[in-house]
């Protein structure tokens, strides 16, 4: 696995790098581009690895490299299924929401256009086989540098950082990323689902917060805490760590919005009348939806229990009014969440005595 230094090969990067420099200045040519193929990315391996361990990046077994791979929903399993992840002999790629991918490419399928973009565009993650690390979005830019007219190898901060963070366990890397560059840790999450780290997820809620100040509008909320993937056999992934996040954080009116956000992502998952939905919610299936509903509704109510709050709910609402709801519930044994079952329960005694006490009222 291990490969040559091609010093040639190099050469010519860096000959394209200074063409491409120069014709930043230019305003009558437009901008060659160096597509990103398997002999670029080899040519790139064997120099990225030295630089990295020039620069602090411990190298790693396969063993642990493919125990992070699997946390990233990229071992070779996990890989064959989706069909946007490309297979080398050094490396495979894998396209990122962070560096423009859609899932919508892939919703009715990739033809031989959308292969070409998705192989050669800049918009992927590169894991390197036997050396084991990743090179996010391989640009000229992000691992040549002109240094007074003379061009060297050397990868971006940013690279060494995720490498050293990813792999390594670096606090000084991570602290470096969440400082420098926090998008590449949130593209952790939204491509890759990985919610199992807490500053991670405090870092995704901070976004939502902070860019949709309205607590009632859910479209900006798309890849967060449920993401449909369009794999061999499409389903949704649900990032349950990024709800337990909600749970972990203080107890305060402040924090009170994410009950409202919830409860207003659940409206949306269980209407009837698709009208008004964000646009990517429209592509969950019925069953989706319900699933979806129901991990949603249970970290609902587990935060509700936090503030000791009464009162009904719209998942009250559906969940004593919907069958079909219901009975999906029951068939997945409340989707196995621990106390769901008692929680549901409760729900529908409190909401019964509710409606029994209105009619009463009448």
């Amino acid at each position: 696995m291990i490969l040559p230094i091609n010093s040639q090969g190099m050469d010519s990067l860096m000959k394209a790098y200074q063409v491409s420099s120069l014709q930043e200045f230019s305003d009558d040519e437009e901008e060659d581009e160096v597509r990103i193929d398997e002999r670029y990315i080899n040519i790139l391996i064997p120099y990225a690895f030295n630089d990295l361990a020039k620069r602090g990046f411990i190298p790693i077994s396969s063993a642990l490299y493919n125990k992070k791979l699997k946390e990233l929903g990229l071992a070779p399993e996990q890989r064959q299924k989706q069909p946007y992840i490309y297979e080398y002999k050094h490396y495979f790629s894998s396209p990122t929401i962070m560096q423009g991918w859609t899932d919508d490419i892939a919703e009715d399928g990739i033809d031989k256009k959308e292969h070409e973009y998705i192989r050669y565009a800049p918009i992927s993650n590169i894991f390197v086989k036997g050396y084991n690390f990743c090179l996010p979005k391989p640009m000229l830019d992000s691992f040549l540098r002109n240094n007074k007219g003379k061009i060297a190898f050397h990868l971006s901060d940013e690279i060494v950082h995720l490498n050293r963070f990813l792999f390594n366990d670096s606090k000084a890397s991570f602290a470096w990323l969440l400082h420098n560059n926090p998008d590449a840790l949130k593209d952790l999450l939204l491509s890759y689902g990985y919610d199992t780290n807490e500053a991670i997820n405090e870092l995704v809620l901070k976004d939502i917060s902070t860019e949709y100040a309205n607590v009632e509008d859910v479209s900006g909320l798309i890849n967060t805490f449920i993401r449909k993937v369009y794999d061999k056999e499409p389903h949704i992934e649900i990032r349950e760590g990024l709800m337990k996040t909600i749970l972990r954080l203080p107890a305060n009116d402040k924090n009170l919005k994410w009950q409202i956000i919830l409860e207003t992502y659940i409206d949306y998952l269980l209407k009837k009348d698709k009208a008004g939905c964000p646009y990517w919610m429209a592509h969950f299936t019925w069953k989706e939806r319900y699933k979806a509903a129901a991990y949603l509704g249970y970290y609902l109510y587990k935060d509700r229990l936090r503030y000791q709050q009464i009162g009904s709910t719209g998942f009250a609402n559906e969940l004593y009014y919907n069958n079909e709801f219901r009975d999906n519930l029951e068939k997945h044994h409340y989707y196995q969440l621990p106390g769901f079952k008692e929680i549901c329960d409760k729900i529908y005694e409190d909401y019964n005595f509710f409606v029994k006490a209105s009619h009463t009222g009448e």
